[in-house]
């Protein structure tokens, strides 16, 4: 079911763009060198209950592309500790919560408007590709497809707090969602595995849906 919605919602994109977002990285400035300056762009539209779906392919993609190494380990940590934080605030207005601080994933994260070309390090293009056969969810591109791990782990959190800043829908499935990725990784297969990257978004999608239809019932 939710398949088929996410497809419906595809196959609705107007010509002559499927959505895709362009994330660019740019360099630190010399008085924060510990901040990550990234601008963002959106070509096309991408209906906001696909979103999540979307994040959970990148993440899963991003994990495996990583490897087992100290920065995969980071960004887990990152996404886990947040989303245990914010597991109890599910159901809180959003408003409150945003007031809160308690949607930004990351301090070190920056927003820039106008990117000054010469200061771009990296840029990235999550392309989404919503026609395949009939049933097919839709996937994703990254390019290039060769990253530095630095940039997979910015990349990652950077589209979750743009989702997160436009969609409050996302922003109340996401730390469900991350759990799920945990519960997934510690029981079924570790993260750095190809089985992990193609069925643990499939496995998140399902753990929400029964979190928010228990939910739902005992509210």
């Amino acid at each position: 079911m939710i398949g088929r919605a996410i497809l419906a919602g595809m196959h609705s994109v107007s010509e002559p763009f499927l959505p895709s977002f362009i994330l660019q990285f740019l360099l630190p400035a010399p008085d924060r060198p510990q901040r990550t300056p990234v601008a963002i762009r959106a070509e096309g539209e991408l209906p906001e209950y696909a979103q999540i779906w979307i994040w959970d392919m990148l993440y899963a993609r991003q994990l495996y592309a990583m490897a087992e190494g100290p920065l995969a380990a980071e960004l887990r940590e990152t996404l886990e500790i947040w989303a245990v934080n914010m597991s109890s605030k599910v159901f809180q207005p959003r408003d409150h919560v945003r007031s809160k601080g308690h949607l930004q994933l990351s301090d070190d994260l920056e927003w820039v408007v106008d990117a000054d070309a010469e200061q771009v390090a990296q840029s990235v293009r999550v392309e989404v590709e919503g026609r395949g056969g009939a049933g097919d969810l839709p996937r994703i591109r990254v390019s290039p497809d060769i990253l530095p791990n630095e940039t997979r782990f910015w990349l990652v959190l950077a589209l979750a707090q743009y989702f997160i800043d436009e969609n409050d829908l996302f922003a109340r499935e996401l730390p469900i969602h991350v759990l799920a990725f945990r519960k997934y990784h510690a029981d079924i297969h570790r993260p750095d595995t190809p089985e992990a990257a193609e069925e643990a978004p499939f496995y998140a999608i399902q753990k929400a849906l029964e979190y928010f239809q228990s939910a739902g019932h005992a509210r």
